[in-house]
């Protein structure tokens, strides 16, 4: 696999836009459906690593493909929370803020694409592998001033009335605010069994009461991204209006800042499950937009450590728990050299077994796993730069009506506002800008109110503070920000 230089053609597919599967013909028409994938920390290097472990990857049978830059206010390296609020709002904010900004002290809610779904009568859903109030699945559904505040999150979605929600978390939602979902017509469900069960249009499901384990530590009470992903879309296709999906693949992230290669692998390819059945279900209808990107790349893996032959995919896939999981057994008793045997088939040197004993000494929780993954990834030919995330750009994907905007070098605020494009617009306008008027809501300077106004708005002024004279006058709302609401109440109006 490898001798035909997979790397070279992941690199060509990411970079023009190439094709090994669908036409590139563009889809026309409006977005009926939208489907965001976000596979968090997941940068070039994850998706090669998983291919070489795997083979052929769903995501390399996109279309239109380009990079998404990841810079917050806060500087180069981005949190979830600043990354998924410019996803989610076409706005940048800093880090650990859930879609709002902040300007001279004051915070200001800005709308998400799940809200701007929810005005045009859509169903709207959130899936992910962690807490379902963590910040990726949050910044679609709530507005916080820290992504640290999941349990106003958890209230929030329910005052959404957001269809689906699955994922872990449920130590987020007190017996009183699981009571509330219940009288808001919620079916809550907590294992597989119920999941497959389930036929409610509101749906809540809570699989863990942290995250939901990593794919090498489930059993089998506990549903896949890719069981959850199809429920979401069996219940939020009835909607005759379409439907808002965003799906994360949360722990790419955490396997990522715990430079555990094989959970990483483990992670990515479930992603890639979910990626697989999305663009099937999107080429089946041809009304559904599909986006795979990530909102940050996580530890800065680097692919082979000499040159030629030098990563161990076999290893790799050998491996049968997470290094968290043999962290775990080993503070609880076990023996390091049994557990590192069983669970990754790695004989400890001496030198291995005192990094383990002095990291079983460290105040550092996160010690010992690091130890353990580090000792691993030696052994299979990959290293990580950090525990932390990396300003590097990620791959973006696309398929679907509309697709063909998201090829070349954007910025999640852009990639949002594109979004946003293909759910409210059929194609392109050619439009004529001669400046706002007083009228409020005209922004191309014909002294009326018409879909163009909008279109304009939404491509060159959603983003930005209402400071000026003119720009409050396409401040439909009169709240301080020019976003996604006032450029349907601008669509409304005309």
């Amino acid at each position: 696999m490898k001798k035909f230089l997979a790397i070279l053609l992941i690199s060509l597919l990411l970079a023009s836009g190439l094709s090994f599967a669908l036409s590139n013909k563009p889809i026309e028409g409006r977005a009926k459906n939208v489907i965001v994938l976000i596979g968090d920390g997941m940068g070039i290097s994850q998706v090669y690593i998983t291919k070489l472990c795997y083979g052929h990857l769903a995501m390399e049978d996109f279309p239109y493909s380009g990079y998404e830059m990841t810079d917050s206010l806060s500087g180069e390296v981005t949190d979830s929370a600043a990354a998924g609020t410019a996803i989610a709002t076409g706005f940048k904010t800093y880090n650990k803020i859930i879609s709002q900004v902040k300007n001279n002290g004051k915070y200001y809610n800005v709308t998400t694409l799940l809200e701007l779904a929810k005005k045009l009568d859509k169903a709207t859903g959130l899936v992910t592998t962690t807490r379902i109030t963590h910040a990726t699945p949050a910044v679609f559904g709530a507005h916080v001033e820290n992504r640290d505040m999941e349990k106003e999150i958890a209230k929030q979605y329910l005052e959404k009335k957001i269809n689906v929600l699955l994922g872990g978390g449920k130590e987020e939602f007190s017996n009183e605010l699981l009571e509330k979902y219940k009288e808001e017509g919620y079916e809550i469900v907590y294992n597989k069994d119920q999941l497959e069960k389930a036929n409610s249009k509101y749906l809540l499901g809570l699989f863990s009461d942290s995250h939901i384990p990593y794919v090498l530590d489930r059993n089998e009470d506990v549903p896949s991204l890719l069981d959850m992903t199809k429920k979401a879309i069996e219940i939020l296709e009835k909607n005759p209006n379409g439907f808002f999906l965003m799906v994360e693949g949360g722990r790419i992230d955490h396997a990522c800042h715990g430079n555990d290669i094989a959970s990483v692998v483990a992670e990515t390819k479930e992603f890639d499950d979910v990626v697989r059945y999305c663009l099937n279900y999107a080429k089946k209808r041809g009304d559904t937009l599909v986006i795979v990107l990530a909102d940050h790349e996580t530890g800065g893996l680097g692919l082979g450590l000499n040159y030629g032959d030098s990563i161990d995919e076999d290893k790799i896939l050998n491996i049968k728990a997470s290094a968290y999981r043999m962290a775990k057994l080993i503070k609880e008793g076990a023996d390091p050299k049994t557990v590192l045997k069983t669970y990754a088939n790695i004989e400890l040197s001496k030198d291995e077994l005192q990094k383990i004993d002095e990291a079983l000494k460290s105040t550092n929780k996160y010690a010992l796993s690091n130890t353990i993954a580090e000792i691993i990834d030696e052994r299979v030919g990959v290293k990580f730069i950090s525990h932390k995330h990396t300003a590097v750009p990620v791959p973006l994907l696309a398929y679907g009506p509309g697709a063909e905007d998201f090829m070349g070098f954007h910025h999640h605020v852009d990639t949002s506002k594109l979004v946003a494009k293909d759910m409210l617009f059929r194609g392109d306008y050619a439009v004529s800008i001669k400046g706002i008027t007083h009228v409020k809501g005209d922004a191309n300077g014909d002294f009326k109110v018409d879909k163009e106004d909008a279109y304009i708005t939404l491509l060159y002024y959603v983003g930005n503070f209402a400071n000026t004279d003119q720009e409050k006058l396409l401040d439909m709302d009169n709240n301080g920000v020019i976003d996604y609401n006032d450029v349907y109440l601008i669509l409304e109006q005309s």
